[in-house]
């Protein structure tokens, strides 16, 4: 009995693997043997059975851990605090599950991932939304949150996707995709993680660039700033103490204005106070407005999208204003911003050096997503 009992640990500890405490994450990886339940694994990782209890009463996907095979293998990853960050169960005939855990709730992933060697990828068919369809194949409220941020620049999500678009994003077991991939009817943008000398992840395409762009300062070419952005200013039409949430260039009427990022026109309006007005949305986060405008360029409309440096307009003294100027707006998520003072992000470039390595990975992703 004994020598049964000694012979049970000695293979259960062949397939304990020391963790790697490089960059402080601890990965113990298990593969099953005959008699062998997950628990064990759960507790040898040092992790408790209260926890492991509300892991199984979380979902219902994790009852699958209650029927292990031998050969079926698993990767637990604990945290810098050595506290759980995800389990990784890789069934031999059947796709993984990734079950991660952020400390209060745990999360799942499985639906229509297939491993493809050292890469696995998921598959969003755009039938209703993004959010809707990429919830049904198990993708998570952050990494759409990443793809709608990074896309945005390229895409309005609100008019330019139709059925059958897909979104394929391709993973190597992190919580994040190393690759994100749209194919539409009339464009593919292709997106592939990088991670710099400071540890900081970005996307880029495969030339190297990221999709957002730089802004410049001033959209166009003006005498003076006659006012800044200040949260208390006496107006000079209506005679009153009032914020002015923005910065204005004092320049002679009819001078262009042109865009300091490239973005999609939100809303073209003619109202009371702000004249002649343009919003262009930039990404997902950043809004411009130009205000006062004499005319607008031609052919602006709603979804047009613009490059950067393009006209949308020219200085005037529409609306409430004394003079030519133009009122120049940054709002970031919906609040106003001082544009003398925040600062940007910049597009962001793959070191020279590492281009080669960079598209050599990105071709092998682009090779096994077209394969599958």
């Amino acid at each position: 009995m004994y020598k049964s009992l000694l012979l049970s640990l000695l293979l259960f500890c062949v397939f304990l693997s020391a963790p790697s405490s490089a960059s402080g994450i601890h990965d113990y990886n298990f593969k099953v043997s005959r008699g062998d339940a997950f628990y064990k694994f759960f507790f040898s990782a040092g992790l408790s059975g209260q926890l492991l209890k509300k892991m199984m009463a979380s979902d219902e996907r994790a009852q699958r851990l209650n029927n292990i095979y031998p050969g079926d293998k698993f990767k637990i990853t604990l945290n810098d605090n050595h506290e759980l960050d995800q389990v990784l169960y890789s069934p031999v005939n059947d796709n993984p599950l990734l079950i991660s855990y952020d400390g209060k709730s745990f999360s799942y992933r499985k639906e229509r991932i297939q491993p493809i060697g050292e890469l696995s990828h998921t598959i969003i068919t755009i039938k209703k939304s993004l959010n809707y369809d990429a919830k049904k194949a198990g993708i998570g409220a952050d990494v759409v949150k990443m793809m709608v941020d990074n896309f945005s620049w390229e895409i309005d999500f609100s008019k330019d996707l139709r059925k059958g678009d897909k979104f394929m994003l391709s993973w190597n077991g992190e919580k994040t995709p190393i690759a994100m991939v749209y194919v539409g009817n009339k464009k593919t943008i292709a997106l592939f993680l990088y991670k710099n000398n400071l540890n900081q992840s970005k996307y880029y395409t495969f030339k190297g660039v990221t999709l957002n762009d730089t802004f410049t300062f001033a959209p166009t070419k003006y005498n003076r700033i006659s006012s800044s952005f200040t949260k208390r200013r006496f107006h000079p039409t209506l005679k009153i103490y009032r914020s002015h949430r923005g910065t204005d260039f004092a320049a002679p009427s009819g001078t262009p204005v042109f865009a300091p990022a490239k973005g999609i026109i939100k809303y073209k309006a003619t109202l009371s106070g702000y004249g002649n007005v343009v919003y262009l949305k930039h990404g997902s986060d950043y809004v411009t407005v130009y205000a006062h405008l004499s005319k607008f360029a031609k052919g602006l409309k709603s979804g047009k999208k613009i490059k950067k440096s393009e006209l949308i307009g020219y200085v005037g003294s529409t609306g409430q204003s004394t003079g030519p100027h133009l009122h120049y707006e940054i709002r970031i998520n919906g609040v106003h911003q001082d544009a003398e003072k925040i600062i940007l992000p910049k597009q962001s470039f793959v070191p020279t050096n590492a281009m080669p390595e960079f598209q050599k990975r990105a071709r092998r992703i682009l090779k096994v997503l077209n394969e599958g």
